[in-house]
């Protein structure tokens, strides 16, 4: 360890050398590597953490960058897990950085986070959230949590010391599907930044020793109004984890009910279906002459449904925000024939 680059730290009384050393030998997981995951990541590597596994599977999109501030409009054939890597080995040499260019599921959780210190779940997927504080409280692992919705963001500590902690289900004790995601109903964009800091923040205090860590306690903070407050939780969840995560899939049941066709479905069986971009202007692409565009932010999907005259095909770069469309559109009318195309434009390319 380079003695002088960590010296503005190791003044600090409550961190000092040997908080310093604490940092460089802990191994530190970002689930997720978006708008929280890769603001947190860069403070993590900029403290001195030993070791950082990245997880995300996801590439940067336009839609993405008013708040995952540290890609640009370029890089969009990279993973984020990837991006964010080679971005902290530039920050910072001395830090051995894992990149897992997947999304965590259930089958893989256990040998992706072997050998961690703490966990921070920083992606935008309900279900992901509980697999990770299931499997974190299961195993002991100390869990950084923190979320976003709209204007307010949400950070907690949950150690899982023992089976009798504090975790996610004792704040809310099922995943509430219906719950929509900044894709579906916008967010600030230098909350990410707040909540990420905050989730970095805690990390390290807690690796360090230093000051305290919002153990049994969930911070919300408002950024309209700066509001802040802090809810003391209490042990509420009776049921066996064990027993619910054996049981679980950790799907989201809204995710399963959109349908999507693939690029291949589509170009064989063209003539069926109507196919509309809802790509802004400055990023349509037509994928053929048949193409209607409507902008996603012109759209109210309870009047497109009533002007949709057949099987209809919605795409935009990546597959999610047609998606997010098609499961709204779902939830007025059941019983329209509308899919998203999977993968979007990058699956055309790919093709």
């Amino acid at each position: 360890m380079a003695e002088d680059r960590y010296i503005r730290q190791r003044l600090l009384d409550e961190i000092g050398n040997k908080g310093q050393h604490k940092l460089s030998s802990a191994h530190v997981a970002v689930i997720g590597c978006g708008g929280l995951g890769s603001v947190a990541a860069p403070y993590l590597a900029g403290a001195g953490i030993g070791k950082l596994t990245l997880i995300d599977g996801d590439v940067p999109d336009v839609t993405n960058l008013h708040r995952q501030v540290f890609f640009d409009e370029s890089q969009t054939s990279k993973t984020k897990a990837r991006l964010l890597a080679d971005h902290i080995q530039k920050l910072n040499s001395e830090v051995e950085v894992v990149v897992v260019e997947q999304m965590i599921t259930k089958k893989n959780i256990e040998k992706l986070i072997q050998g961690v210190s703490v966990i921070l779940e920083c992606t935008d997927n309900i279900q992901t959230k509980y697999l990770v504080n299931d499997f974190c409280h299961m195993h002991y692992i100390p869990l950084v949590y923190g979320a976003m919705h709209k204007y307010e963001g949400y950070v907690s500590f949950f150690e899982n010391e023992s089976k009798d902690s504090v975790h996610l289900r004792d704040i809310f004790s099922v995943p509430n599907d219906n719950i929509p995601t900044c894709a579906e109903v916008g967010v600030m964009g230098t909350l990410a930044g707040i909540i990420g800091l905050m989730q970095a923040n805690e990390a390290i205090k807690f690796i360090a020793g230093a000051g305290g860590v919002l153990r049994n306690q969930l911070l919300t903070y408002n950024i309209l109004y700066n509001d802040q407050l802090k809810l003391k939780l209490k042990k509420s969840y009776k049921n066996n984890v064990a027993a619910i995560y054996q049981v679980s899939s950790y799907q989201s049941k809204v995710d399963c009910d959109v349908l999507e066709i693939s690029f291949e479905s589509l170009q064989a069986n063209r003539s069926k279906y109507d196919l509309i971009s809802i790509l802004e202007d400055y990023e349509h692409k037509d994928i053929d002459l048949s193409v209607e565009q409507i902008p996603l932010s012109t759209i109210h999907p309870e009047e497109l449904v009533e002007d949709l005259n057949g099987p209809t095909v919605f795409y935009c770069t990546t597959g999610k925000r047609s998606a997010s469309l098609v499961r709204m559109m779902k939830a007025i009318d059941s019983d329209i024939e509308i899919y998203s195309l999977k993968g979007g434009l990058k699956a055309m390319v790919s093709s």
